[in-house]
């Protein structure tokens, strides 16, 4: 027999699509609409998804495999609150929490107990009976007049069960009107529908379940479940995620805060994975979530969250978090793998890799102020005094009180030397002023010296007599170059200090030598003389012997 390309085309399609589709339409009989022959078809494959060989030997258990037995209206037991509130596992308005019961073992709760939670009619509320429109789960609304009675007790009087919330957490941690008395009915241990998770639940649907599903703070479902870092799994939506560890279990974080944790780069950003869920902050004025790598903090009365990372947050939780001396904190700042963190009350910084310190906000505005070799980077070491004036070490050098008053940004060599002979409180004394450029180098001037480094030269000082004549001869832009060595007493007394270009002696008596290198001339325009430094001869020609 041939087959015509669409229908061979069909017949390639996988074995369950196919039994899908014929029995859909099988289903579907005459005059059923498109939202109803749709529906069915869902049911019917959600069965194959659950029991495919069971459902394949005997498909008319379709609706059995996916809501249980007394799916129908005829069967007596109250629809599920998903079926009939836009997927919501919630009470419907105009309903409250009235009692519940429990069912050992379930299926659907991964092998632990199931709690059915009956939501039903406010006194001043009115209900019809009828049957639920499910694709499935057609059961009774508004039609059983039953209480358990342990959830609100207050409320007095029977009324109408409207519908049922399912749960794989207690009751009276669902629901704080709920007591611990238990009722169990295992007869529904297979009753379900097909807006509930099913026998494949995983952490992350379930979690969604417990916490109302698309009646929950997070709305509905954005994403697929999806594999995270480190073996995680998360899920996206509209105003949060779900992200299941094992070590955590499944943990929903929503709002402002998820937000913040996303545009970080989520699971595999710095913060990690979170540790808990959103909480109050003790003073009932903020929120907080605390991840694996620190944490997110929300002030109520501020419209943005504030990551605070690594030994930051450690120090910050320490010292009491928001309800600590610190407060909230009001600004963060990633730089070059640190972050720096303002409170209401201190700023504290944290260079890659190192400690979190306190850092006061002039010393940080003048070690921004630093440029080329002098940005110093972030703080590394807590705020300290030498010699009566302010000094903080940074990644690449200080932030150090000059004779003025103001901070200067020191880097690098020239930080490194002055800190070696003491720093603000040594011999060379405090700077005068912020380092600045000069002729193939930098300059820094000190109390009783100044500095002077080269990339090849090194750092060299120089003071008294010499650093007046070497001032006086130009400098480093001057014949001499760059110092390339301190100013040093050899033994007969002298004081000498070598350059690029020569060198600065000073005679025990004071007398001033300024030595310069010879400048180079051809063999051909060097004219000689004699032993007492006379003229040469005048050279003769040939002829003139």
């Amino acid at each position: 027999m041939t087959i015509a390309p669409a229908a061979e085309a069909a017949e390639a399609r996988p074995i369950t699509v196919r039994v899908v589709d014929r029995l859909g339409r099988a289903l579907a009989g005459k005059g059923l609409s498109r939202r109803r022959f749709l529906g069915r078809v869902a049911v019917v494959g959600s069965a194959l998804a659950v029991d495919p060989i069971r459902y394949a030997v005997r498909p008319g258990s379709a609706y059995a495999q996916v809501c249980g037995s007394g799916a129908s209206c005829s069967s007596g037991w109250t629809a599920f609150c998903c079926t009939i509130n836009d997927g919501a596992n919630t009470c419907p308005p105009g309903s409250y929490v009235a009692g519940w019961w429990r069912i050992d073992d379930s299926p659907f709760c991964m092998g632990r107990a199931r709690y059915v939670i009956d939501c039903n009619r406010s006194p001043s509320a009115s209900c019809s009976c009828r049957c639920a429109d499910g694709a499935c789960d057609k059961r009774r609304v508004c039609c059983n007049n039953f209480r358990y009675g342990q959830c609100n007790t207050q409320i007095a009087g029977v009324t109408e069960v409207v519908c049922r919330v399912v749960t794989c957490i207690a009751p009276w941690e669902w629901d704080a009107s709920c007591n611990r008395t238990v009722r169990v009915d295992n007869r529904t241990r297979s009753h379900n529908s097909d807006c509930l998770p099913g026998r494949g639940a995983t952490h992350i649907d379930l979690k969604y379940q417990d916490m109302g599903q698309s009646g929950s703070i997070l709305g509905r479902a954005t994403t697929p479940e999806r594999d995270g870092t480190a073996g995680g799994r998360y899920r996206r939506y509209d105003n949060g995620s779900i992200f299941y560890r094992a070590a955590t279990g499944a943990l929903a974080v929503y709002g402002a805060i998820d937000a913040v944790h996303r545009d970080l780069g989520g699971d595999a950003s710095p913060l990690g994975y979170p540790l808990t869920e959103v909480r109050a902050v003790g003073d009932g004025a903020g929120l907080q979530v605390r991840y694996q790598g620190g944490s997110i903090y929300l002030q109520t009365r501020s419209a943005t969250p504030q990551p605070v990372l690594g030994a930051i947050d450690e120090r910050y939780r320490a010292a009491g978090g928001p309800t600590g001396e610190w407060g909230y904190p009001t600004g963060t700042q990633r730089t070059g793998g640190g972050q720096v963190v303002t409170f209401e009350h201190i700023t504290i910084a944290m260079a890659a890799g190192g400690p979190a310190v306190e850092v006061a906000d002039d010393m940080l505005a003048a070690a921004r102020a630093g440029t080329g070799p002098d940005a110093v980077g972030l703080p590394i070491a807590e705020e300290e005094t030498s010699g009566g004036a302010r000094l903080q070490r940074f990644e690449r050098g200080v932030v150090a009180e000059a004779t003025n008053g103001t901070l200067v940004a020191v880097g690098g060599d020239l930080a490194e030397r002055s800190l070696a002979e003491g720093g603000p409180g040594g011999a060379w004394g405090r700077p005068t002023g912020a380092p600045t450029s000069v002729a193939g180098g930098r300059r820094l001037e000190l109390e009783n010296a100044t500095l002077f480094a080269g990339p090849e030269t090194g750092v060299r000082a120089l003071s008294g007599t010499i650093l007046a004549e070497y001032e006086d001869a130009g400098g480093p832009g001057g014949a001499l170059g760059l110092p390339t060595s301190d100013v040093v007493r050899v033994a007969n007394g002298q004081q000498r200090a070598s350059f690029e270009g020569g060198a600065i002696v000073v005679e025990p008596g004071g007398t001033v030598q300024r030595l310069t290198r010879r400048t180079s001339r051809r063999a051909g325009a060097v004219n000689g003389t004699g032993p007492d430094g006379s003229p040469g001869r005048t050279p003769r020609s040939p002829a003139d012997l």
